[in-house]
């Protein structure tokens, strides 16, 4: 795989918020070639610091980035949440081990925890990392254009305008007035990070011992990811209400076209088919990649469909199998011989993949995929997205894109 097949690390929230001297400690780790990053700004200047961090981690070129680096990272905001917490302190009780001392827990943060357990121990860290491996991944909205090539203007004027459209769509969402938007290149890709209001917070605090009511807002982040070389923009960090009307704000100030993404075919890019044509016994092809060690069928839903009153087709039935050792769709398929696709009345509503990649580790890395026809794809982007892509595309599981007159009298 190419060495830029990983996402940057763009997540300010995180990085404003760990600790200062935590921060640095993993960033020594990493033996950043002296001149390029200061880090002793942590100490003196802990803003400047974190401004100096995310800068070099933006604009840094991607070939002189190490990948561990940006990954590491990822993994560790992965597991600096609620849910990350509870997994680290599950592990490190069932080893006996404690991470903190007990009166400290409370003043520290599931960041700073994450954090910590990666420096200080790593075993309990991917022991954690492992439970959470097939949690849903973060939800992405995806559109494709009816043609590749299709150039964004970003210029100041033109990102200003988006900012305001994207203003008023949080706004509306009861999200206040706050909105700022940075941009960066990411591979092939233009990205814009636009900071907004989170929903305002009313909770009761400890200040000393005391009980206060204090209201709050948090800075929640959207971004949006534009490739020309693909036609394709892709959007998270949102709800989905509001991916929908960025991507329309997206198409109508960038790329000068409202209507681009708004055709039935900008959603149509999965298909399960192939997998459907093949029955239980399909199996995914992975030669063309040497990275991979085999590819798993973890999860399979299938739906028998019926004819609602108005002729719209609805769910009568559904199924759902899984095996950790890759067999769930021959599984679903052995319970019941009257699963037939198409005219049968069945429809396969998702996989859950899990890719195995070769390693000399004892515990090899592992990617959980979710495909559900025809619009949602869910895995950590952060690393490995060409490659499972260009998985899918072996597979006959990317929707051929539609020529732009077609699509346009679809819509």
């Amino acid at each position: 795989m190419p060495n830029d097949d990983f996402q940057r690390f763009a997540n300010p929230r995180f990085l404003r918020t760990v600790d200062a001297g935590l921060l640095k400690e993993f960033f020594l780790r990493h033996e950043i070639p002296p001149g390029q990053l200061d880090l002793s700004l942590l100490d003196t200047a802990p803003d400047a610091g974190r401004a100096a961090i995310t800068h070099y981690l933006l604009h840094t070129p991607k070939h002189e980035c190490a990948e561990s680096l940006t990954w590491d990272l990822h993994r560790i905001e992965g597991l600096g949440r609620p849910v990350g917490q509870d997994a680290l302190l599950q592990e490190a009780r069932r080893l006996a081990i404690e991470l903190v001392p007990a009166e400290a827990q409370a003043k520290l943060s599931p960041r700073n925890l994450a954090l910590l357990a990666f420096i200080e121990f790593p075993a309990i860290f991917e022991a954690a990392e492992n439970t959470l491996t097939f949690l849903q991944p973060q939800s992405v909205e995806e559109f494709v254009a009816p043609e590749e090539g299709i150039v964004a203007d970003m210029d100041a004027e033109h990102i200003a305008a988006l900012l305001a459209r994207a203003r008023e769509i949080f706004r509306a969402d009861l999200r206040g007035e706050f909105c700022e938007a940075h941009t960066y290149e990411d591979g092939s890709e233009i990205h814009v990070s636009i900071r907004h209001g989170a929903v305002l917070t009313v909770a009761e605090v400890i200040e000393g011992n005391r009980k206060r009511i204090r209201s709050f807002q948090e800075i929640d982040n959207a971004v949006l990811a534009y490739s020309a070389n693909e036609g394709r923009l892709k959007i998270w960090g949102c709800s989905k209400s509001n991916r929908l009307a960025l991507a329309r704000a997206f198409s109508d100030v960038i790329l000068d076209n409202p209507d681009l993404f708004n055709a039935p075919a900008a959603r149509r890019l999965y298909t399960l088919e192939r997998v459907e044509q093949a029955g239980g016994g399909f199996v995914f092809r992975h030669g063309h990649d040497d990275g991979i060690a085999k590819v798993l069928i973890y999860e399979a839903q299938v739906n028998r469909m019926m004819a609602g009153r108005r002729g719209a087709q609805r769910v009568a039935l559904s199924l759902i199998a899984r095996d950790p050792f890759g067999a769930a769709l021959k599984a679903l398929h052995s319970s019941r011989d009257d699963i037939v696709y198409g005219d049968g009345g069945w429809r396969l509503a998702h996989l859950v993949l899990k890719i195995e990649l070769k390693s000399d580790k004892p515990r090899p890395p592992t990617l959980a995929v979710k495909i559900k026809p025809d619009s949602t794809l869910s895995f950590p982007r952060q690393r490995h997205q060409r490659r499972v892509m260009d998985l899918l595309r072996m597979n006959g599981m990317l929707c051929e894109r539609e020529p732009a007159s077609l699509a346009v009298a679809a819509g």
